[in-house]
């Protein structure tokens, strides 16, 4: 079979693809990508090493799709890419995770929302393993469902036991892609999450309404629960045909976790739904210490506390992780590349914060400037690097921490997408926790530093 790995993507997903089909016999192997090689490290190397045919600066990717049997399509490759429609099928990891053979015999959990999807899936899996059920995890989490199918296929060949469950974190694209790649179905879940919904990706969607309905897609009476936020109900309600027995919302009064985060209360109320009793699943997420890049605690060093949000790349996802590390004095760097999506969502958090650093981007000169400017508020910036943000949100840390005898709090969160000047939401992370690192060891105790 011919297979074309349309995209290869920074995060894992076709690199997995790719590997998967090129490992199986009988199959030629080509990936295309609008990107130049250089942009993948070593990974091409590898991938050519077992075969695989590497096309990258393809801007017109027509005769590679006309080549191929099937097109397996990167998330971040637009539907409405004219050349796709010269393709003889088209799938993605997931619509070739629902159909393998035994996947039935595996409960399934789905996540999807604005915010939340990420950490909600993690804590679920905490949640299920330190009760004692073996549970992979998938999706747009980073991991792609390749893995977990290769991982299927293994263990059935040697007639090893299957995992308990399979916890899925599906974006937008990737339910629009597994919905048309199985012709209009959705698979059998036995639970589907809906964990927000906030206005995004309007730089990828014509309207809010076309981003909704692939949510949506997700829903409906092929799912065995349905678990939604509470203020999400009605808007279900209105747009899902599925009985409103089928509904659960959380957080609920009785849950224990009603005062922490999105992702502890929606984990508590998804095992409640599963049968599990409440108090093995309260004590099991009691350990359950969060996320890398979602509100990460990366060091307290001398009163001031460094947090990794990344993630964070809606204006909301800012005020809301702000309101979370109140009322410390909130150093905020925020800023970063347009997703077609208002600046306000954040206004609260930039009121409270004591002081803001920008990191560049179009987001931030056409949206985020423009509303601090409008309101007045002070701003450094914008810096085209996390080392000069990062030493410039450290040096006003430092100052206020001399009158204001207090744990000062340098958060980065974006509020924005990251791709004009980090490879992804994760660079830009890791980049802010390596000089954290390094700020802390190269610490002389002056007042000012330049890293």
């Amino acid at each position: 079979m011919k297979v074309l790995i349309l995209g290869l993507g920074t995060n894992g997903g076709g690199s997995s693809a790719a590997l998967y089909f090129a490992k199986r016999s009988g199959n030629q192997v080509r990936i295309s990508d609008t990107a130049p090689r250089s942009a993948f490290s070593t990974m091409p190397e590898r991938l050519e090493k077992l075969g695989v045919e590497c096309h990258f600066d393809q801007l017109d990717p027509k005769d590679d799709i006309k080549w191929a049997d099937v097109v397996i399509k990167n998330p971040a490759v637009p539907t409405s890419l004219p050349q796709l429609s010269l393709a003889r099928r088209i799938a993605n990891d997931f619509s070739y995770l629902f159909t393998m053979k035994g996947i039935e015999k595996v409960k399934k959990i789905a996540v999807t929302g604005t915010k939340g999807k990420t950490t909600t899936v993690a804590a679920i899996q905490h949640g299920l393993q330190e009760m004692g059920h073996e549970t992979l995890i998938c999706g747009n989490i980073g991991i792609s469902a390749f893995s977990v199918i290769d991982e299927l296929e293994r263990r059935m060949k040697e007639n090893r036991p299957l995992p308990e469950y399979i916890v899925m974190e599906l974006s937008s694209w990737q339910i629009h892609d597994t919905y048309i790649a199985l012709n209009g179905h959705m698979p059998v879940l036995d639970l589907a999450i809906f964990t927000s919904m906030y206005a995004d990706h309007q730089n990828s969607y014509h309207n809010l309404k076309e981003y909704y309905d692939d949510k949506l897609r997700l829903f409906g009476t092929q799912c065995r629960q349905m678990l939604v936020n509470s203020s999400n109900r009605r808007f279900m309600l209105e747009h899902i045909q599925a009985p409103k027995k089928s509904i659960t919302v959380f957080p609920g009064y009785n849950n224990p976790f009603r005062e922490k985060k999105i992702e502890l209360q929606c984990a508590y109320s998804a095992l409640r739904c599963l049968g599990y009793a409440k108090k093995p699943v309260t004590a099991a997420l009691s350990s359950y210490k969060g996320m890398p890049h979602r509100i990460e605690q990366v060091a307290l060093y001398k009163d001031i506390m460094f947090v990794n949000d990344s993630a964070a790349t809606i204006a909301e996802a800012v005020a809301f992780s702000s309101s979370t590390i109140s009322p410390l004095a909130t150093h905020l760097i925020c800023g970063g590349t347009d997703k077609n999506l208002r600046a306000d969502g954040m206004l609260t958090a930039l009121i409270e914060a004591s002081s803001i650093t920008l990191l560049d981007g179009s987001f931030t000169r056409e949206k985020l400037i423009p509303l601090l400017e409008e309101r007045r508020l002070r701003y450094n910036g914008p810096f085209t690097s996390m080392k000069d943000a990062f030493n410039t949100a450290v040096a006003a840390a430092e100052k206020k921490r001399e009158t204001f005898k207090q744990v000062q709090c340098i958060l980065l969160s974006p509020g924005a997408a990251s791709f004009e000047f980090f490879r992804n939401e994760f660079d830009r992370g890791n980049q802010f926790k390596a000089l954290v690192k390094l700020y802390i060891a190269r610490d002389s105790g002056q007042k000012t530093f330049k890293l």
